[in-house]
């Protein structure tokens, strides 16, 4: 068996203090490094999780103001032609944002407009989606599907225009306009970039 020298009994304690000293610092640079990566997982969830909210928030937009327009044409009921503008103001900025809006909101307002949750601030959905930290092409991709949605619309604004102008064939034209394939194909427009 080796010989240890025992006959500096303070330069023993030195070195073991400095290796237990090195020890505990490799120990917390470890879990200073764990605690770093588990902050950058953080963000990154939320990053995707926002990502994921802002998209079917405005899938949802576009999807409600499909319903509302249809219904506008087939009821005449002018109340619809409202809240479709509102979805849209929403949407733009120009209106308050119902706080929770992410989740289901225009199917719990009653027919009296009695509102599930109270206003929010005005927030434009783009400009939530220009504030996200969106790669470039998730945000190419927000951008171009919220420009086909704006584009629908339009059309959708001419349905409603032409069920207001009293014409006898009124209805049947705008249903048909609503129920077209290339209404069919802008709404895959606006969802092919979501997905």
């Amino acid at each position: 068996m080796g010989e240890e020298d025992y006959s500096d009994p303070a330069g023993a304690f030195r070195r073991a203090l400095g290796l237990s000293l090195l020890a505990f610092a490799v120990l917390v640079g470890a879990f200073v490094l764990y605690v770093v990566a588990e902050k950058e997982i953080d963000r990154a969830n939320e990053a995707r999780l926002t990502s994921f909210l802002l998209a079917d928030e405005l899938r949802h937009s576009s999807d409600d103001m499909t319903r509302m327009v249809r219904t506008f044409v087939a009821t005449g009921d002018r109340v619809y032609r409202s809240r479709y503008q509102e979805i849209l103001d929403i949407r733009d900025g120009k209106r308050p944002r119902p706080v929770d809006y992410q989740n289901i909101y225009w199917d719990l307002v009653t027919a009296d407009d009695q509102r599930p949750r109270p206003f929010g601030p005005v927030q434009a959905l783009l400009t939530r989606i220009e504030a996200a930290s969106f790669s470039e092409t998730e945000f190419a991709l927000l951008k171009q599907a919220k420009t086909r949605s704006d584009a629908l619309a339009e059309l959708e604004k001419k349905a409603m225009d032409l069920m207001d102008s009293g014409e006898p064939e009124a209805r049947a034209r705008a249903t048909a306009m609503l129920h077209s394939a290339d209404y069919h194909q802008a709404k895959a427009g606006i969802m092919r970039p979501l997905a």
